[in-house]
């Protein structure tokens, strides 16, 4: 049997997405399957997952050294590399491994001995089933899995109103929904980078709105989407490990294209704006007005979140 490593994103959302192809090629049982798992995301890959995992640590060059030679004793027939940068096709080529395949671009061409261009038209987790060399599932079909959900978060609703990716990513109509369901209880969840957008929801709202953005680990976040009734998120990692979680998640998408970056699942919504300038995959707007997100309402995004909730215990 093959062994194949596949080198994992870094980011929370393309994370998830690429472990949910890792679990179902392992499930196929054709390779021996070892994910290298940045040392930050470790805590969740053990969570949400059982595939063996070798840790990818690069905080200093001593830890990248330590890394490559600790990949290399593994002895892998291939290395799989999900991330599209030049540093992980360099680390790739330092393991020696024979077959090494990756996303193509320029310079890191001669660093694997297969490349794989980016479609853009595609979701992503085709684009990575391509470089695993397995059988594509459409993400509508992922199944979810199951975690202890959060005590606190049971039938409530979950609002991650942050977004890395720049304002032109960052719809701010959260506000507008709590004010419009006064009989629901609101969670807000994020990293220390959102804790802004979150203070604009909260002073309006204290007694309603529990406010855990930048007070959480991304393992308590976790549990808190699994218990969720329904979760409205920008596109962000949030957004996409409720999906990995099979949560019903509205996903609210500006400038980058929701049929590439659809979170995992059926209960599923994707709200995008009306706007002949998107998708653009910027951070931010050109045209300074962000049509794409100021054309979708607070009550749209209501009535999305409405064909997918689960029962919701008013207060």
């Amino acid at each position: 049997m093959k062994s194949v490593a596949i080198l994992m994103p870094q980011r929370i959302g393309e994370f998830v997405l690429a472990l949910s192809v890792a679990a179902r090629m392992e499930s196929a049982g054709k390779e021996k399957i070892t994910l290298v798992v940045p040392q930050n995301l470790i805590p969740l890959c053990t969570l949400l997952s059982n595939l063996a995992y070798f840790p990818y640590r690069r905080s200093s060059r001593g830890d990248l050294l330590d890394s490559i030679a600790g990949v290399k004793r593994q002895n892998f027939d291939e290395l799989c590399v999900l991330t599209n940068s030049l540093s992980t096709a360099w680390f790739a080529r330092r393991t020696g491994i024979p077959e090494r395949r990756g996303p193509g671009g320029g310079l890191t061409n001669p660093f694997f001995t297969k490349t794989f261009g980016q479609k853009e038209s595609v979701h992503l987790t085709e684009q990575y089933a391509e470089i695993l060399g397995c059988d594509h599932v459409p993400p509508q079909l992922w199944p979810g899995i199951s975690i202890d959900p959060a005590e606190s978060a049971e039938q409530g609703v979950v609002l991650c109103p942050g977004s890395s990716g720049g304002a032109a990513k960052q719809w701010s109509g959260f506000r507008e929904i709590v004010k419009l369901l006064p009989s629901y209880r609101f969670t807000l969840l994020g990293d220390l980078g959102d804790v802004g957008a979150a203070k604009s929801i909260t002073r309006h709202f204290p007694h309603r709105v529990r406010n855990l953005v930048g007070k959480t680990s991304i393992e308590n976040a976790a549990a808190e989407l699994a218990g969720a009734s329904v979760v409205v998120a920008n596109h962000n990692g949030l957004m996409h490990l409720a999906g990995f979680l099979g949560t019903p998640v509205v996903g609210i998408f500006g400038s980058t294209p929701a049929q590439r970056h659809r979170p995992l699942g059926n209960a599923v919504r994707c709200a995008d704006g009306a706007s002949v300038c998107a998708p653009c995959n910027a951070k931010s707007c050109s045209r300074r007005d962000r049509a794409c997100l100021s054309s979708i309402t607070a009550q749209r995004v209501i009535e999305l979140a409405g064909e997918i909730v689960r029962p919701v215990r008013s207060s």
